[in-house]
């Protein structure tokens, strides 16, 4: 019998522009390398399967994401039913379940890898052929938890759905915005989906998470042992020359849609812009990303070029040869920031706060190429100590030392073949699992 893989997720991989895409464009890349082109099945929920293009040695099935009733009925059953969460009530429509089904017989697949608690709901009783698997990404709870922190001490002005949006009814979304509506609801997401997220990793054989931190705390909680760390295949890249800029330039990197980002530069350019402009004349942070909303824009406006919205910027090598450092200063989120390991691969020096590091092991001094700094205030002092000293060079040789003792693709291939049950393809041939 081939074997085979199935992943079932409701987000193309590409283009790789967050944190979650890097990680299932890499996932992919793997189970392709040992299972051989057409053995690697994606079912695509919602999204244009022209999306996918690129994608090599994928089968793609794609599938409508529920409608506007169907979800309005499950949200309808998160009032009567308190064990079942908003996150899961988007993705909870029962002619998904079934279409999910289908897939599965017609497929038949050794390895089955659910995307998210949102699509592992749709698993099926009847167990198949060969493993289970469920990507959690990251702790919701978690996430919320710091959201609501935050929004608690003031300045909380950025989108709360962010990435989520395009799961919500259009006729929702303006509701959904209001603090009177999404703080209660929030709270009350979050006292679910921890529930949920302890019950639900029983149901699968392994269930992986990016960060380490959270690992432990999903064991602790469930007294589940096969939730594991899934450290993120990224492309493999060879780091450019070095050329920082004259005056400094300082580089935030992600997608604004996501309300930590859009939380974590609106909040550095309100508290530390105006003091490292004094410290720094003529420093310039780079802003890149997609979707930059009106209070960034209105922020970046009082300081002219000082702060400098990109977009979408195709080649992030030159960027990141003239950065002084890349910033992190993000205030709650959960899981691995992928924009951090995209500068340790390139040598950047980073600077970041401790919940931008989490699940990063870095030391927090700067010998990995890292310096951890939770009071933002503090921050314009240690990027112009950055800027007109020798620390910047040791950073660098810091950052691509880390990068290859953890991050190197020999490295995590190694790891994904413990976690997936699968073993290097004999010559010829296309992977058998580990156990064989």
């Amino acid at each position: 019998m081939t074997e085979s893989a199935l992943v079932i997720s409701a987000t193309s991989p590409v283009p790789v522009d967050t944190g979650k895409r890097a990680v299932l464009s890499g996932m992919l890349r793997y189970l392709v390398a040992r299972l051989g082109e057409g053995n690697v099945h994606y079912l695509l929920v919602g999204a244009d399967p022209e999306s996918m293009r690129g994608v090599e040695g994928v089968v793609v099935h794609p599938v409508p994401r529920p409608s506007t009733p169907e979800q309005l009925r499950s949200v309808l059953r998160c009032v009567a039913d308190r064990s079942y969460t908003l996150q899961e009530a988007m993705l909870g429509s029962p002619r998904l379940r079934s279409r999910i089904s289908q897939v599965i017989d017609e497929v038949r697949p050794t390895l089955e890898v659910y995307d998210t608690l949102r699509l592992g709901q749709h698993a099926p009783a009847a167990r198949g052929p060969g493993g289970r698997v469920l990507y959690v990404d990251d702790l919701f709870s978690v996430r919320y938890e710091r959201m609501l922190a935050v929004a608690a001490r003031g300045g909380f002005d950025m989108d709360p759905l962010g990435g989520f949006v395009d799961n919500i009814p259009r006729r929702l979304r303006p509701l959904a915005r209001r603090p009177a509506v999404y703080l209660p609801l929030l709270r009350a997401e979050r006292d679910r989906i921890r529930r949920r997220e302890v019950e639900i990793v029983r149901h699968f054989d392994v269930s992986l998470l990016v960060n380490a931190d959270e690992v432990d705390l999903l064991r602790e909680r469930s007294g589940v042992s096969g939730v594991h760390t899934m450290t993120p295949l990224m492309p493999s890249v060879v780091a450019p020359p070095r050329a920082p800029a004259t005056p400094p330039e300082f580089v935030f990197l992600g997608n604004l849609h996501l309300p930590h980002n859009d939380d974590a530069i609106c909040h550095f350019v309100r508290t530390a812009v105006p003091h490292l402009r004094r410290r720094c004349p003529g420093a310039v942070v780079r802003v890149v990303g997609r979707n930059a909303g009106p209070a960034l824009h209105a922020l970046a406006a009082e300081h002219g070029d000082a702060v400098t919205l990109e977009g979408f910027v195709p080649d992030l090598d030159a960027v990141f040869s003239r950065a002084t450092a890349v910033l992190a200063p993000l205030r709650f989120g959960s899981g691995v920031k992928i924009k951090m390991l995209e500068a340790l691969a390139r040598g950047v020096p980073l600077v970041a706060t401790s919940v931008a590091a989490e699940g990063i092991p870095v030391d927090p001094h700067g010998a990995d190429g890292c310096l951890v700094v939770d009071d933002i205030a503090r921050w314009p002092e240690v990027l112009a100590d950055l800027a007109s000293g020798d620390r910047a060079a040791a950073l660098t040789a810091g950052a691509l030392a880390f990068w290859s003792r953890v991050y190197a693709e020999p490295v995590v291939v190694s790891q994904y073949d413990s976690l997936f049950g699968l073993s290097p393809a004999p010559v010829g041939g296309p992977a058998r699992p580990a156990s064989d």
